[in-house]
Formats: structure tokens, sequence, C-alpha cells
């Protein structure tokens, strides 16, 4: 089946300080050009709207404008690219996930090096992923759907977004852990699959709940499983894969902020204060939950070490890729 090429154009979202607020005596972040975020995914996603809804807050408190931009494509690596040859002023931000772990094995060669051109500065949430399937698919749960894929491998097929994201990796779990053969169908953002899944032109999508749960609460599609060995609190009528006898199958997907390497580290402090601060606002964390995300934060001196411990958690799963081959 083949994926849909849509790419939509870079979306800007520019949030101005007020005159009475800059008149209030806030600095502004270390030069007064505007503080850039690069996401890396297109939009519609998490990673799209994670730093919509920090934007509107780090404005008034960093005393410049904000503006968002996304950078899809290449599995996250146009947007960490330009990140990581921006000037490292703590003037431009990458937003990103999973890709951050995996992409120095998938693409070993950017044109940049992940470890020295990218500094981190603040993990800032967690959200669990859901496998749902279209509502004609017959399966009820994942034991349904792995009968019907091992009577006839690669008959049913699974959207991903690009490699590397969890929606890539959550499709790996369930083909590898469930021991299957499914059909991969690339889409340049997960969120683009969801017409062809409410369709029945793709079967199955792992994506984050606040990507397809209003889907599933609509009836448009259908849940099998919370990708995690803890049932959601935003859904808890719906069980887990560890539940359905996958216990290797999780992954709650997490969303983090990196600037250009080089930064110097009072100014990545500052931006990480500052992060930290708004993520502590009632009226943020209101607007996450309300999407199924949580607040998981992390400083710049954590994030470094756990992103260290993803990439050695993923490089199994990616050795023995469906889809993908990392080079020896």
């Amino acid at each position: 089946m083949a994926a849909r090429a849509t790419m939509p154009l870079a979306v800007l979202l520019i949030s101005s300080v007020s005159v009475a607020y800059a008149a209030s005596g806030t600095e502004n972040w270390p030069g007064a050009k505007p503080l850039r975020f690069e996401a890396g995914s297109a939009a519609g996603g998490v990673i799209d709207l994670v730093p919509r809804v920090l934007s509107n807050y780090l404005s008034p408190s960093i005393g410049v404008p904000v503006i968002v931009e996304d950078r899809p494509g290449a599995g996250g690596n146009i947007a960490a690219g330009f990140v990581a040859k921006a000037t490292p002023d703590g003037h431009t931000l990458l937003v990103t996930g999973s890709n951050q772990v995996v992409n120095p094995t998938l693409l070993p060669n950017p044109g940049f090096d992940y470890e020295r051109d990218l500094a981190p500065v603040s993990m800032v949430l967690s959200v669990k992923l859901l496998l749902v399937a279209a509502p004609s698919f017959p399966a009820k749960s994942i034991t349904d759907l792995i009968q019907i894929a091992r009577q006839k491998p690669k008959s049913v097929s699974i959207a991903i977004g690009p490699i590397g994201t969890p929606n890539h990796l959550g499709a790996e779990m369930l083909a590898q852990y469930g021991g299957i053969d499914l059909t991969f169908v690339p889409y340049d953002g997960i969120a683009l699959a969801i017409p062809d899944l409410m369709a029945g032109r793709v079967n199955l999508a792992v994506g984050a709940m606040s990507t397809f749960l209003p889907q599933v609460r609509s009836g448009a599609l259908k849940a099998l499983a919370v990708v995690s060995a803890q049932r959601s609190t935003f859904a808890p009528d719906i069980p887990t894969s560890a539940e359905a006898g996958l216990p290797e199958m999780r992954f709650d997907g997490w969303i983090c902020i990196m600037t250009t390497g080089g930064t110097p580290a009072p100014i990545i402090a500052r931006l990480d204060a500052a992060i930290a601060k708004v993520l502590t606002l009632p009226e943020v964390r209101a607007a996450f939950a309300k999407q199924g995300i949580d607040i998981f934060y992390m400083n710049a001196q954590q994030l470094g070490p756990f992103l260290h411990a993803e990439a050695a958690r993923f490089s199994s799963l990616l050795k023995h890729s469906r889809v993908v081959k990392p080079p020896q």
C-alpha cells in the first residue's frame, strides 16, 4: 500500500511580547532576536503541540517573541541539523523525542554530530502510546490481531511515522515481540494517517494518546491497547500490552528540548529554569492533561544520562528492525 506523500509547509506561530510587559523591566533573552523552536515533525503531532503550548508562556518570561517552526523529514534530522548548525546563543531550540537517541545509529552521517552539536536543555513531557485499529479491522485485542497476522503474513498493515519516532518504534515492538510480519506504511507524521485509518486503507497505528484518543472516543477508531506496563489515568478502560501477554511491548513516549552544542552553560541553565517554571503553571498542566500528556521534567544534567540509557535500550530493537538495517 503506497504512503501518502503529503509534506505540509512549515507553519509559523509567533507570540508577541506585549508592550506593557516589556516595560515592566523584564530582560530580553541573551539577545533581542526571537527564540525559535524547531519541531522535527509534521503539524498535528505531540512534538508540534508542545512548543505551541510553551511558547505562549515563555515569550513574556524571557522577553522576546517565540517562533515555532515545523521541519519534518529525514527522521527528524532536518530540524536537528538546523539547530546543530545554528549560532550557539540560546535562541534556537530543538523539540524532539526518540529521534534524539536512535538517529545516531540509524543515520550515522547526518552532516553533524549529535553528541557534539546538540546540548540537553530540559525533559518536559511523557505520553503513553495507543495501538489503534481501523473500525473495519476485525481484531478487538492484540491477541486477535496476532492471530490474524500469523494466518497471513504481511496481510496486516500498520502506519508508521518517520523512522525512529515512537510511532515506528511501537510498530517494531508489535512486530518483533508479537512474532508477526506486518506491512509498514510510512507517513511524514502519524497524524497524517488518521484519514486512511478511519477509511480502512491502513489497518493499524501506534501513536500518542493525544493524537488518537479523540478518534477512539468518537468511535472513528478502535483502541486495542495502551503500549505500557500500566494503564493510563486518562483512559483507564483501555487494557495494556502487558495485560495481553506482551510485557516487552512498553514505551512511554517523551519530548525533550535541546539546543546548539557549545551554548554557554549559564544560558542553558536560564533557559531550563524558564521552561521548568512554565511547566508548573496550572493552565499549562491542564492544557497538556486535556491531551492525555503528563509533565515529565528533568534538568539538563539529568537529561544527558537519560538519553544515553534510552539509546542503549533501543539498540537491540533497531538491530532486529524489519524495515531498516542499521550499519554494522
